[in-house]
């Protein structure tokens, strides 16, 4: 009977190495056996059965529901889904990955290496090294390891992290201010304080292994949209209650309300401070984001109840 490495498996399931694990160990969803070794192995029944599991989760069931069904259940579920076949794993792409520094990297390679299922991956001891080799080329993740950092050398790290063309960029440290952290943060770079939790940076290469359609932009807008409503029509709007069973046109107008006023202060906050000028940008534009989201539903909802708030008295 054949049967199969770990490494193997996660190929031709399309499942991490780290998944496999959980899925046998917390959920028994799977029967292995091991080698004379201690190595574990899978039968073909095994990863028939990893199959179907993999496809019930893709189709959105959480793997505690359905670890303990039967095969034929599994099929069974699947097939109420439309997907009584189990298609072949898609194809893994190879992720591009570089660890930078000298002090954590060592011990996180390996566990990097074996998560993503890599042949290898790019090493540089330093920062500065990194900066000297690099050429624009897209990485799916960057680690970099600085033990710690002051203000000035936050803003440095930070224009770099803007040059670099990169899926995901973490930063482990061991001292810095909470602020200098939190400027690196607006700019989308992950933080992790040391020690690193194994915990942690699983989840951390999970995010990384489904990057795909999330966006990597912080700063979705270079500036905050228009209003929709001006003040006058957002009283009118909060008034609406009385007079409609629906109250949703007066809580979002407050809510809006809120937003249009906490969206100026940060407006104004956002040159104050020049070591914290992207935070308060981002900050700013989230905001009006947000603004951007709650104006749409009121509008929504006013159409819906069939309101023309330029038909409505003050």
């Amino acid at each position: 009977m054949k049967q199969y490495r770990i490494g193997a498996v996660a190929k031709l399931t399309g499942l991490t190495v780290h998944n496999l694990r959980v899925w046998e160990k917390r959920h028994n969803a799977v029967d292995t056996e091991r080698t004379e070794s201690g190595r574990r192995v899978y039968s073909e029944a095994a990863l028939r059965r990893l199959k179907l599991l993999k496809a019930c989760v893709d189709n959105g069931l959480a793997i505690s529901s359905v670890a303990d069904m039967s095969d034929s259940e599994l099929k069974e579920t699947l097939s109420e889904f439309g997907a009584a076949t189990v298609k072949p794993a898609a194809a893994k792409r190879d992720y591009k990955v570089c660890l930078v520094g000298a002090e954590l990297m060592p011990s996180l390679e390996q566990m990097v290496l074996q998560y993503l299922n890599l042949q290898g991956l790019e090493r540089h001891a330093s920062v500065a090294e990194f900066k000297q080799v690099y050429s624009a080329g897209h990485y799916d993740l960057v680690m970099l390891d600085v033990p710690s950092f002051n203000a000035a050398e936050a803003r440095e790290l930070g224009a770099f992290v803007k040059s670099l063309a990169a899926g995901s960029v973490v930063l482990f440290y061991r001292f810095a201010r909470q602020q200098d952290v939190s400027y690196l943060r607006t700019l989308g770079v992950r933080t992790m304080k040391a020690p690193v939790d194994r915990n942690d940076l699983h989840s951390l290469l999970s995010d990384v292994v489904n990057v795909e359609g999330k966006s990597a932009k912080i700063l979705p807008m270079r500036r905050a949209p228009s209003r929709q409503f001006t003040d006058h029509a957002l009283n009118k709007a909060a008034n609406l209650s009385s007079s409609i069973e629906c109250e949703c046109p007066h809580h979002m107008a407050e809510v809006i309300k809120s937003l249009v006023a906490f969206e100026n202060y940060s407006a104004q906050c956002e040159n104050k401070d020049k070591a914290s000028e992207d935070l308060h940008r981002h900050i700013h534009l989230r905001t009006a984001e947000a603004r951007q989201i709650m104006e749409s539903l009121l509008q929504s909802v006013l159409e819906q109840e069939g309101i023309d708030l330029s038909l409505v008295e003050a």
